[in-house]
C-alpha cells in the first residue's frame, strides 16, 4: 500500500496518461481525497492538492472519494461519492467534487458520445506570439491576418475581436498561403487557463463564419483552445456545440474532469456528452439550460 500527496493534475493531464495507465494495471486507487482550498495547504503556493492512497495487485476498479476542508481546529472530510477507473486506462478520472457530484457522474459515465462523435477535434490555437514578434503588427498591411487573442473570448461567452492588452498586437504576417499559423475555418474558442474559484471554468464563444468571410483568414494565439469541425457536415454546427458548451450543466462535467488551471484539449475531447441528436432536441426547446440538465439527470 502506497500513500501520495501530490498536485491534482494527475488525475486528468494528457501528460500524466502513462502514469494513470500503470496505475490502473498494477496498483488501482482505493481512497483519492482532494483538498477543498488551493492556497491553505503551502505556504506562498497556489496549488490544487490529492490525497490518494493505491494498493499494489488490487483488482477493484473504484475508490472512494471525498474532500478534505481545513478548519482552524483541524480537518473536514466530506465523503462525495466513488471514482470508478475508466475503461481507458490513460483516460482522465471523474471525480465527484461533492456529495451533490455523485449521482450526476454516475450519469455522465452513461453519455455515450464525446466531441469527436459529434464530428469535432481540438487543438490548442497555433500562434506562440513571442516566437513572432517581428511578425505582429499595430496596423493592417498586405497579407496581414487579425490575430485572436484569448481576450477576444468574453466572459459572458461572446466572441469581440479586439487587441487591448499589452503586446497584443492586432496584426499578424503569414509566411505564405500555408503558414501553419494560419485558421480558416469557423470554430469554438475555449480559454485555456481558468480557476476552479471562478464564477465558469468553460469560457467559450464561437468563432463565428463571417469573421473569417471578412478577413479570409485569421490566426488564433495559443492561450485559446480551437474546437473545430473534423467533417464536411459534422453531426452539430459550430453555432450548437457553443451553446452546449455555454451552459452550466457542460462546466459542470468539465470541473468533475478538470484538476488544474488548465483546460486542457484532452480534458474537452474526454468531456461526456450526449447524442448530437439529443443536442439538437434540447436546442429547439425555449429554456436551454432545463433542458441540458435533464439530459445529465439533474432537477430542473
Amino acid at each position: 500500500m502506497v500513500a501520495y500527496l501530490t498536485p491534482a493534475s494527475f488525475l486528468a493531464g494528457h501528460y500524466f496518461k502513462a502514469l494513470r495507465r500503470l496505475l490502473h494495471e498494477h496498483a488501482p486507487p482505493v481512497t483519492l481525497d482532494l483538498v477543498e482550498s488551493r492556497k491553505d495547504v503551502f505556504a506562498e503556493v497556489l496549488q490544487e492538492v490529492a490525497l490518494s492512497t493505491f494498493r499494489r495487485g488490487r483488482t477493484g476498479r473504484s475508490a472512494e472519494c471525498a474532500v478534505v476542508i481545513a478548519e482552524r481546529d483541524g480537518l473536514a472530510v466530506q465523503p462525495t461519492g466513488r471514482l470508478v477507473l475508466p475503461e481507458d486506462p490513460e483516460a482522465p478520472w471523474m471525480l465527484p467534487r461533492s456529495a451533490e457530484d455523485a449521482a450526476f457522474v454516475e450519469r455522465m459515465r452513461q453519455m455515450p458520445a464525446r466531441l469527436a462523435d459529434w464530428g469535432y477535434a481540438v487543438s490548442t490555437g497555433p500562434l506562440v506570439w513571442n516566437r513572432h514578434r517581428p511578425r505582429l503588427h499595430d496596423k493592417p498591411g498586405p497579407g496581414r491576418v487579425p490575430v485572436v487573442w484569448a481576450e477576444a473570448v468574453t466572459q459572458d461567452g461572446r466572441f469581440v475581436l479586439k487587441a487591448t492588452k499589452r503586446n497584443h498586437a492586432p496584426w499578424f504576417e503569414p509566411r505564405g498561403e500555408r503558414d501553419p499559423n494560419l485558421v480558416s475555418r469557423p470554430c469554438v474558442l475555449v480559454q485555456r487557463t481558468t480557476a476552479k474559484e471562478q464564477h465558469r471554468r468553460l469560457i467559450c464563444a464561437e468563432m463565428p463564419a463571417e469573421v473569417i468571410a471578412r478577413h479570409g483568414k485569421v490566426t488564433v494565439e495559443n492561450h485559446l483552445n480551437m474546437i473545430r469541425p473534423i467533417a464536411a457536415e459534422p453531426e452539430l454546427p459550430v453555432a450548437a456545440v457553443a451553446a452546449f458548451l455555454g451552459t452550466a450543466t457542460a462546466d459542470r462535467v468539465l470541473r468533475c474532469i478538470n484538476a488544474s488551471v488548465a483546460v486542457s484539449a484532452s480534458e474537452l475531447e474526454a468531456m461526456p456528452l450526449p447524442a448530437a441528436e439529443r443536442i439538437v432536441a434540447a436546442l429547439a426547446e425555449a429554456d436551454l439550460e432545463a433542458a441540458v440538465r435533464r439530459l445529465y439527470g439533474l432537477p430542473e
